[in-house]
């Protein structure tokens, strides 16, 4: 089974979405069929520039894994979403992410090659700009929820493209600020829907969520946010098909109190499958905004908006 986290390299479908979706009635082709074995443990690992985890996971109950079967992608949320009242399955998790981590050692260790990465007046940064994103170094989590397998109709073999619905908590010590350090524990949590399907002709992953996110710094202001994550791989379009194979990121964070927008990410990919080649070439661009006020105290050290540019080159195997 995949890991349940996995950092999405696309994703939005608005949250009106989720609601139209459990809303559809049944036309669609759909089965929800058990597996014969039983849910077992399992320990499950994926290693990414930006994201890498090791999770295990723990059936709750003797009952299988079932399966989603659909040509339909909005059935699977629908399903996904009708199957998540009572948990059935718990995943704990140990995640690092890589490249935050490094703009944070090059800012701290090699001050001096980190200033060489400032382009014009020093407001944009190449270092900042590739290593930006998460706001922790690492984390360790528990989730709660539902599992499922997903399949298209005329699928064979064993396949790992499973849905997960159900509330995450993760954890930390540290924060990080402008590719610096913060010594914060922070506790997290939300409801999430996630999900992927992997076939010869294609690639999707999806993840809606929302949360809330508790500090003990209080410099380091506590927020609610919304994220959006879709992720399209059409293998038989290759190149610079446009419409296919792309990717979206979206969040939006509010402060908990007052509610007032403090961040909002929005990036976006380009996927370009070569034919005769398994890799897949990626160029995501996008941006970070925040607000001073997404700080307070000795953190809050300006009084205007920043605006910080996003390059993600990458390979998709």
């Amino acid at each position: 089974m995949p890991s349940l986290f996995f950092q999405a390299r696309v994703r939005p479908l608005p949250f009106f979405a989720i609601a139209f979706c459990m809303a559809l009635s049944h036309s669609f082709q759909v089965c929800a069929q058990e597996a014969v074995a039983p849910a077992k443990s399992e320990v499950v690992y994926e290693w990414d520039a930006y994201y890498s985890d090791v999770d295990y996971n723990i059936p709750l109950t003797d009952k299988p894994v079932p399966t989603i079967t659909s040509r339909n992608e909005t059935v699977f949320y629908h399903e996904l979403v009708k199957g998540s009242l009572i948990p059935r399955y718990m995943l704990l998790e140990a995640s690092v992410y890589p490249m935050p981590i490094l703009g944070t050692y090059l800012k701290t260790h090699t001050p001096e090659l980190y200033k060489d990465g400032n382009i014009g007046n020093g407001s944009f940064n190449i270092i900042e700009s590739l290593t930006t994103g998460f706001q922790e170094p690492w984390a360790v989590s528990a989730f709660f929820g539902n599992v499922a397998k997903l399949q298209r109709p005329g699928d064979k073999g064993e396949t790992n493209n499973y849905g997960y619905t159900g509330y995450l908590f993760s954890a930390g010590t540290k924060h990080i600020k402008d590719n610096s350090l913060v010594s914060d524990d922070w506790l997290e949590m939300e409801w999430k829907i996630k999900g992927k399907i992997e076939s010869e002709e294609e690639k999707l992953s999806w993840s809606f969520r929302v949360g809330a996110k508790l500090n003990k710094n209080h410099e380091v202001n506590n927020v609610n946010y919304i994220k959006l994550f879709r992720s399209n791989t059409e293998l038989q379009y290759f190149a610079w098909s446009w419409l296919q194979n792309t990717s979206m990121d979206f969040s939006l964070h509010f402060l908990q109190h007052g509610g007032k927008l403090v961040r909002s990410e929005l990036i976006a990919g380009k996927k370009m499958p070569l034919l005769g080649r398994s890799f897949i070439p990626t160029f995501s661009i996008g941006f970070i905004w925040t607000s001073p006020d997404e700080y307070s105290g000795a953190l809050r050290n300006t009084s205007s908006n920043k605006l910080t540019f996003i390059i993600r080159p990458s390979i998709e195997f």
